[in-house]
């Protein structure tokens, strides 16, 4: 497949329409093996992965549009980036005829009476369809409980059906896998503007704008805000960022998730040095090295999250604490896509408890922390992979062999 992010006449590069058409067709696989006979979704994630429709940051938290998908794969849109819907049939027209208006709900009802529009609408098309006796799954709204209600005064069963889509989408086509690859190569040119940057006196948050700022000149159609930490702010490791000012000899911790190409994610951290590092930082730097492609060396088609997670340190007593519960985050692996986090999950406890067997296609994101408890630094690594049949396609490239310092 050509790696680039600009069409062209001659070579492909993604396919957009056998992207569309391999997501619905695993959302309506996964329905028809779940035993459902409609999908509601209100994720914003979901209502891309099945429609293409972006749902911008202002009206998500509402949980007021949504996609209405039948088992037989016709599916119907209550979602807007344009005030007039009929306006998005034309920039869209695989949308045709499937446009739904506004149907009110959302956060901002509190009684199964404002939930009426949504209720009625989908238990007319149930009934259109041919499958109101059949369960009908809800996805990614905080209001379950209310629209049970409701829909059981229309004779509607509802059943959760959050696992149903995260199972539709942990495995991921071409087309998927290649947008994951440009948002990783864009993460590496905003990875090169910030080592440029490292320096005494700027500040944590200076970091972020210049590597936000270098996703959208790259591309990107949203970001989230970085992680980055500095100096003791990497032991215990901060998640956030803060207008603490850079000094020689910290540690820089950034990492770049949420960072996002075509909607898909990249999830991904580095470690640097603000000057010359010491002997001790660089020891530190290589442990964790080792212990994050010891992991990723175990990974492939058929081996399981337990295979991977078991190459971790076996005690919470590796990092200072007494019990797992501190420490789960500090040796992590997770599914990667259009959400941030997906299935499978990784770590010591959980994976050795319910291992997982990993499938080709599946995108993972693998995250480590050395340091000590109460200590003065800490090193964080990240790399995004893809799951093959005989091991792992990296996507995440920019160096990590040896701890960078900068301005030297």
């Amino acid at each position: 497949m050509l790696f680039g992010k600009y069409g062209t006449d001659r070579a492909e590069g993604i396919n957009y329409e056998r992207m569309r058409n391999y997501r619905l067709k695993r959302a309506v696989d996964q329905m028809n093996k779940d035993g459902l006979g409609c999908l509601v979704t209100w994720e914003a994630w979901n209502i891309r992965y099945l429609t293409g429709v972006y749902v911008t940051h202002p009206v998500k938290w509402t949980e007021g549009q949504c996609v209405i998908l039948m088992k037989d794969g016709n599916y119907y849109v209550n979602a807007m980036y344009c005030f007039d819907r009929s306006e998005m049939e034309v920039e869209m027209p695989w949308l045709k005829g499937k446009m739904l208006p506004a149907l009110g709900g959302g956060k901002r009802a509190f009684t199964k009476e404002e939930l009426g529009g949504v209720v009625n609408k989908v238990a007319e098309l149930m009934a259109k369809h041919g499958v109101s006796k059949e369960p009908l799954g809800l996805d990614g709204c905080s209001l379950q409980l209310l629209y049970q209600e409701a829909f059981k005064d229309v004779g509607i069963n509802v059943v959760d059906a959050r696992r149903t889509m995260f199972e539709a989408r942990k495995i991921k086509n071409q087309d998927e896998i290649e947008c994951h690859r440009i948002a990783c190569a864009n993460a590496d040119a905003a990875f090169a503007d910030i080592v440029d940057a490292i320096r005494p006196g700027i500040r944590e948050c200076d970091l972020v704008g210049i590597g936000i700022g270098r996703l959208y000149k790259e591309g990107a159609d949203e970001t989230q805000e970085f992680v980055c930490s500095s100096g003791q702010r990497t032991s215990s490791l901060h998640i956030d960022y803060t207008d603490k000012q850079i000094q020689p000899g910290d540690l820089v911790i950034v990492d770049i998730n949420g960072n996002s190409y075509q909607g898909y994610k990249s999830c991904y951290y580095r470690t640097f040095c603000c000057g010359k590092a010491t002997a001790d930082q660089k020891a530190l730097y290589k442990e964790n090295v080792d212990m994050l492609y010891g992991a990723m060396n175990a990974v492939k088609a058929g081996n399981t999250t337990w295979d991977v997670a078991s190459k971790w340190p076996d005690s919470p007593k590796y990092w200072g604490f007494d019990d797992w519960a501190h420490v789960t985050a500090l040796a992590v692996g997770h599914g990667i896509g259009i959400p941030l986090h997906e299935i499978p999950s990784i770590s010591y406890p959980v994976s050795k408890a319910d291992p997982i067997v990993l499938e080709e296609g599946m995108v993972l994101a693998l995250e480590t922390w050395t340091g000590k408890k109460g200590g003065k630094y800490g090193v964080r690594l990240e790399e995004d992979i893809v799951v093959t049949k005989d091991g792992y396609d990296l996507l995440t490239k920019f160096p990590v062999d040896e701890l960078i310092e900068c301005w030297r």
